[in-house]
């Protein structure tokens, strides 16, 4: 029978960009008709709603000012309303987490919302709630999941010793090395985080909805099995009539995942169960193309692992030195090769450390600041280990580079040697310019004057003169190492006009340009 009303679900949050972006995830899967969305800015706001409108659920933030998530959660208990509970949380909120399902909350989510677990989540919600019929075959006790589970282990797994159920298994089934299977990986990252019992029930609706839909199971006389493995959702089909590509069988399936959004891997063809191993390493290789997932211009279509490495080391040289700004410049274009080059996961991890290591090796102060990060929100190491994706990676990366830079300008006994460090490096990166005092000023947010002031302080000498000096060994350098002529010298170490370099150079070493070169010779 359909529902003669819409499911209403209030969503709580201070932060209006999440409470619309919220909103429109919803919106695209489904009608009005199907959910009613009802949205509140505080928990206060939320109190007088619920006392006033019958609710079937509350997604809320945890963290809001006065009124949170917990206490709302208080009010739903206290005054017993009928409806179902989810919080909104970051990585660091588990203590508050805890909190929130003592208080009845069915699950939580975090933050940002991933889209599929979203949707799935407000499924379940319905069901649950009596609104939607549902096309489970069976519900599954936690026992007979872990029995499930055993056996999906042992099957996979490279361990010579196997579980009774795991032998009973393939003895019921007639399963031997030759008997053909086909395998599929779901990625339930966020779902691990959530209710797993409940993911592993939504899926497994799936599973039960294809076998029932498939006219090409039939043919197959298959044997299922589905468990978790690390951070995957593992579908098996034993069969000993593998006539079909697994495409085809598994096309209704595979809808289903890509509606739901999820990431999905499979075996493109048949393995024999004496090689499960291979068609285990094929899956879990076939999740590398979700993790490319950044642009790239024309100009990296001539990328090569060696173009990539000197461009990390650029990036290197910038951030220890504390210079971010520089730092992401070079970085950006290191990403955008990497996701046009697509090497394996591995080596991306493997240059994203060399990357760091490259920091820690030119700059020793990066050395504490890196290890008492460990297991915050800026655990770089961590990031590389385990991001998702090309664009997480990027995203943390930056953040946990923009954090340890500014813990460490920070930390400095003395600001002031930081702003003319800062200054030297712009000089002796930029001298061959029409460098002015008020370029490097600006360059280190100082206004000219008290930058001057500072800098004669903090160096003994004037601007003018740290720069000519300067000027002066780089092109005492050019002429001894090259042939270049005077007058390119002097162009080349920011002299424009001839006759400044040589009276510049000769106040400086006593000697004309010339007669510097030949003494040399």
């Amino acid at each position: 029978m359909e529902q003669s009303t819409p499911f209403k679900l209030l969503l709580v949050d201070d932060d209006i960009q999440i409470l619309l972006g919220l909103e429109k995830i919803i919106s695209n899967h489904f009608s009005k008709d199907e959910i009613l969305i009802f949205s509140c800015k505080n928990g206060l706001m939320a109190t007088q709603l619920l006392a006033s409108e019958p609710i079937h659920a509350v997604i809320t933030d945890i963290k809001m000012p006065l009124y949170s998530g917990i206490d709302l959660l208080k009010f739903i208990n206290e005054r017993d309303l009928p409806c179902s509970s989810i919080v909104l949380s970051g990585y660091d909120d588990f203590n508050l987490v805890k909190n929130a399902m003592r208080l009845g909350a069915s699950d939580y989510l975090l933050k940002p919302v991933d889209e599929g677990l979203l949707i799935n989540t407000l499924h379940e919600l319905k069901k649950a709630s009596s609104q939607l019929p549902s096309f489970s075959k069976q519900t599954y006790s936690l026992t007979s999941i872990l029995k499930m589970q055993q056996i999906v282990e042992n099957l996979v797994s490279a361990s010579s010793i196997q579980s009774p159920d795991a032998v009973h298994f393939e003895q019921e089934h007639n399963i031997s090395g030759k008997t053909s299977c086909l395998m599929c990986y779901v990625d339930i990252k966020r779902a691990l985080y959530s209710n797993y019992l409940t993911m592993f029930q939504f899926l497994t609706d799936r599973v039960e909805y294809f076998l029932s839909n498939s006219p090409e199971i039939a043919l197959l006389k298959p044997t299922i099995v589905y468990g978790r493995l690390d951070t995957y959702w593992i579908f098996l089909l034993f069969s000993e009539e593998a006539s079909l590509k697994p495409q085809e069988i598994l096309k209704p399936f595979l809808e289903l995942l890509r509606k739901d959004h999820f990431k999905y891997s499979f075996t493109s063809d048949w393995y024999s169960y004496d090689h499960i191993h291979q068609a285990d390493d094929h899956c879990r290789k076939g999740f590398e193309k979700y993790y490319f997932d950044l642009p790239y211009a024309a100009s990296e279509t001539s990328a090569s692992p060696e173009t990539l490495s000197a461009c990390l080391d650029t990036a290197a040289d910038a951030a220890s030195s504390y210079d971010y700004a520089a730092t992401i410049k070079d970085l950006e274009h290191c990403f955008a090769m990497l996701s046009f080059l697509r090497p394996s996961i591995s080596e991306v991890k493997k240059q994203m450390n060399h990357f760091v290591y490259s920091i820690l090796n030119r700059n020793s102060a990066f050395i504490p600041a890196i290890s008492t990060s460990k297991f915050t929100d800026y655990d770089i190491f961590e990031h590389i280990e385990n991001s998702e994706s090309l664009s997480v990676l990027q995203k943390h990366l930056y953040s946990s580079i923009n954090y340890l830079i500014g813990e460490l300008v920070q930390s400095m006994e003395n600001k002031d040697d930081y702003v003319i460090q800062k200054a030297k490096e712009y000089i002796h990166n930029n001298y061959q310019d029409n460098l002015t005092l008020n370029d490097v000023a600006s360059h280190v947010f100082l206004s000219e004057n008290y930058f001057s002031t500072l800098f004669s302080q903090k160096t003994g000498t004037t601007f003018r003169n740290y720069l000519r000096s300067f000027r002066i060994e780089k092109a005492k350098e050019l002429l001894t190492t090259t042939n270049l002529r005077i007058y390119e010298v002097a162009q080349r170490t920011g002299y424009n006009e001839h006759s400044h370099f040589v009276r510049a150079f000769k106040a400086l070493t006593g000697q004309s340009p010339g007669d510097y070169r030949q003494s040399k010779n």
